[in-house]
Formats: C-alpha cells, structure tokens, sequence
C-alpha cells in the first residue's frame, strides 16, 4: 500500500514539475516576442488585439450629365390677320453648332404658335437638310409639302410673311454657336434640293438668297 501511495505521489510531483517547466519555458517565449516587438518598434497587444471593424463606405452618387445649354430667341408667326409678322419668344436647347440649332428654331417654327398667332409654314413642312456656308449664307432644303400646301393659298402676303418670318428667325444671333465666328446673315430657300420652280412662290423671286426685314414685323413697317 505504501509503495502504491509513493509512486502516485511520485507521478503527481512529476506532472506538477513539468506543467511548471512548461509553463516557465511559455513565459520565457512570450517576455522574449515582447522584447523583439518593442526593438521594431511594434506593439506588443497587436497580437490579442480584435482586427479594426471595417465599415462599408457609402458609394457616392452618380453625378448626372451636364443639359444642354437653353437660350431665349424669337420666332415669327402670323398676326391674326395675316398682315405682319409678330415675334414670340421661346427657350431651345442649343449646342456647338449654328446649324443644328437654326434646324431645332425652324422645328419649332414648323410646330407652331403658342398663342393667337397664326403659322406661317404647313405642318407637314419637312427639313430635307441644312448648310451654313462660311460667308454666313444659310440653305434651306425642304420638302414637297410645302409647296403643295402654299400652292391653295396663292397670296402675296402670305408668302411673303413666309419667306421673312423663316429668314428672320433664322438669321437671329442668339443661333450663333460660340465657334462659329459668324451666324446667318442670309437664307437661301430650296425645295427638293434645288431652286423653287418659277411658279412657287408666285408673287417673290426665291432664285437667290433671302435678307432679313424687320419692316415685316409688327411695329416696324410702315
């Protein structure tokens, strides 16, 4: 029984001595990675420290894409009686080239009056194609429609309030795009790409281009 009592005990203090010398030799590890952190210049605790939290950064919102620029000019419909030309004036968008935006004013031209104003051009009027030449002459090429619709009117006033209220709208500064060093100083009238027949219009020679005359709006004629 004593022998059996000796050789636990004996087996206890062995396990006890080399927990000890274990725990000794663990304790010398640690003061040793301690003392090779602080000669680099690092931190001890980063080792039991809990990694930073990354928090989810917002994405930034889209930013949107520049409008274009607007700019207010003058188009000119028909008074009431069809005797004058009467300026009303709206917002386009307008853009780096003169001839696209004289095309979006004639569009709009073409579209109509707001008000009590009368059109001055068929709404089925169609724009075949637009050229700016350097010396500041503008073509107009339309199509048939026009002809087609003006032919059952046959008046002098009212092609004339036509072909001025076109040219001037057209010929407005406000159209000129900021490269072009001149706008349109004059328009040039086609219809299927070549000159108007001798019999349209019946009452004005369309065979060159077209000043414009603010005698034909209202309150600067005669």
């Amino acid at each position: 029984m004593m022998n059996r009592a000796w050789r636990r005990a004996m087996v206890r203090r062995t396990l006890l001595w080399i927990w000890a010398m274990a725990t000794v030799a663990l304790v010398a590890c640690v003061g040793l990675l301690v003392r090779e952190l602080m000669r680099e210049g690092g931190d001890p605790l980063a080792i039991v420290k809990p990694e930073p939290r990354v928090m989810p950064q917002a994405t930034p919102a889209a930013v949107p894409f520049a409008t274009a620029a607007t700019r207010e000019i003058t188009l000119y419909f028909a008074d009431a009686e069809g005797k004058r030309l009467v300026g009303e004036t709206t917002r386009i968008e307008t853009g780096d080239s003169t001839v696209e935006n004289c095309r979006k004013a004639l569009e709009a031209l073409i579209h109509g009056p707001r008000d009590i104003l009368t059109p001055i051009l068929p709404a089925t009027t169609r724009i075949r194609g637009m050229y700016l030449l350097e010396d500041g002459e503008l073509a107009v090429d339309f199509s048939m429609e026009i002809v087609n619709e003006l032919k059952k009117i046959r008046s002098a006033s009212l092609e004339s309030l036509m072909i001025y209220g076109v040219t001037n709208t057209l010929a407005s500064d406000a159209l000129r795009a900021e490269k072009d060093k001149a706008g349109v100083s004059r328009v040039r009238f086609l219809i299927e790409g070549s000159a108007p027949h001798e019999n349209f219009p019946a009452h004005l020679d369309l065979s060159g281009p077209v000043k414009p005359d603010s005698r034909w709006v209202d309150g600067n004629g005669p």
